[in-house]
């Protein structure tokens, strides 16, 4: 049984451990689940309570009236092995191990998950959330729910992801814990992101990898079915590659050779957080692709343009240079010098750079623009974020937004609804880069 078929409907779920006592795993996760809005039957699991935060208790698996979907478990290791076994005999297609360590034979579990179910996410997991369920059962934050799936084999990795997208206006389609990967694998995990029809693209925190060959066959499978896939590598030189095997005890794989499999199947290979939410939600929104993209930068910081454009040079972007006069607002022709980076100046406002960006003009030598903003005290980012929300529905061009000093967190948030931003010259260049690599 494939993971796909094992999440092809959850319209119960079992929390083995749950409690009503504040700060308890299992009362995290099945307060998530109720903040989330389940539509399914809930069945909390715990000996010592008739009822936990208002929903009947039930003293074990067996005792349920019915078979859950999914089976959360949040007891200690020791339990781990009879809850299982009582899963796989009762029908339960998956379930989601919490609890950090396992006793007993896991090869036994491992190969009971594989022919029987349930399918094991975990152990050592921070849980699992499926937007079109409306389930979220996690220890982690609920997501923002989107058109991204979220795989990590850290769960505080998975967490940032969450929160560092939701900052940029986006969320998760789902999002998959995959701890120590006893059964269901990143390799699998990928399958059913390409599969999953809530889902546009992938980001994944990967520290090991079981199958070499079905891991780059999972990353063309999401390129050819038209997803892109950003991968955040946990351990890339031998300090950190100690580290990620002590965290999940696998082993890790020679960063060379995982950079040169992920580029060659398609993959795009991020080197932080950030970088990874911001160029994949770049990819997710931009459909533009193709080698020789021209980007057109519109500033009103020669400074920060020059630095975009420092960086454009180092990643072999090309930049032409703009030689149509009428790019330009008429009150600006003599006032502005036809560049690229085109430099408004300190004292031009928002208006006329989005009265740039709106000109038709500028898709006769372009493909794509960059607004760069420096917010200034005469305007402020509140009104500048307004004025690009506005007037983003009638740039010429898929547009990409860079801001830089105070206030421009609060702008990028604002505006992150209606394009897509990052938060350096260095993830701009890498977006570019990106769009031109996918084709």
């Amino acid at each position: 049984m494939h993971l796909i078929e094992a999440l092809s409907k959850a319209d119960s779920i079992a929390i083995a451990g749950a409690s009503p006592v504040e700060g308890k795993v299992g009362n995290t996760i099945l307060k998530n689940i109720l903040t989330w809005g389940f539509k399914g039957r809930i069945y909390p699991i715990n000996p010592k309570y008739d009822v936990i935060l208002g929903i009947k208790a039930y003293r074990s698996i067996e005792d349920l009236p019915q078979a859950p979907d999914i089976l959360v478990i949040a007891t200690p290791g020791s339990e781990i092995a009879s809850l299982i076994n009582s899963a796989s005999k009762f029908g339960t297609k998956l379930a989601v191990i919490i609890s950090s360590s396992m006793e007993g034979d896991q090869n036994a579990l491992k190969s009971l998950a594989r022919s029987k179910g349930p399918r094991i996410i975990g152990p050592n997991s921070a849980g699992i959330s499926l937007s079109s369920f409306d389930l979220h059962a996690s220890i982690e934050i609920p997501p923002t729910k989107g058109r991204v799936g979220i795989i990590a084999q850290s769960g505080a990795v998975g967490g940032a992801l969450i929160s560092y997208l939701a900052d940029l206006s986006s969320g998760a389609s789902f999002f998959f814990s995959l701890g120590n990967s006893l059964d269901v694998g990143v390799e699998e995990a990928l399958e059913y992101a390409a599969y999953d029809s809530s889902t546009e693209s992938v980001v994944a925190y990967v520290e090991w990898v079981r199958e070499g060959g079905r891991f780059l066959s999972s990353l063309k499978l999401l390129r050819e079915r038209g997803k892109p896939v950003c991968i955040l590598k946990g351990g890339r030189g031998e300090t950190s590659i100690k580290a990620a095997s002590s965290h999940t005890g696998g082993i890790a794989s020679n960063y060379s050779i995982f950079k040169a499999a992920v580029n060659q199947a398609g993959g795009y290979l991020a080197s932080d957080i950030d970088e990874l939410a911001e160029i994949c939600e770049v990819l997710r929104r931009i459909k533009i692709r193709g080698k020789g993209i021209r980007p057109l930068l519109v500033t009103n910081s020669g400074g920060v343009g020059v630095i975009a454009a420092s960086f454009m040079d180092e990643f072999g972007i090309k930049i032409v240079e703009p030689s149509l006069i009428e790019i330009l607002p008429q009150r600006l022709m003599k006032k502005v010098k036809l560049a690229n980076p085109l430099d408004l100046g300190g004292d031009s406002s928002i208006d006329d750079a989005l009265e740039v960006l709106r000109s038709e003009e500028i898709k006769k030598e372009f493909d794509i623009s960059v607004l760069i903003y420096v917010p200034t005290a005469a305007e402020g980012p509140e009104n500048i974020g307004n004025a690009v929300k506005n007037a983003s529905k009638s740039f010429s061009l898929p547009t990409i937004g860079l801001f830089a000093g105070a206030g421009s967190w609060e702008v990028m948030k604002q505006v992150s609804s209606h394009i897509p931003v990052v938060s350096s010259s260095s993830n701009l260049a890498r977006a570019i880069l990106a769009l031109e690599k996918s084709s």
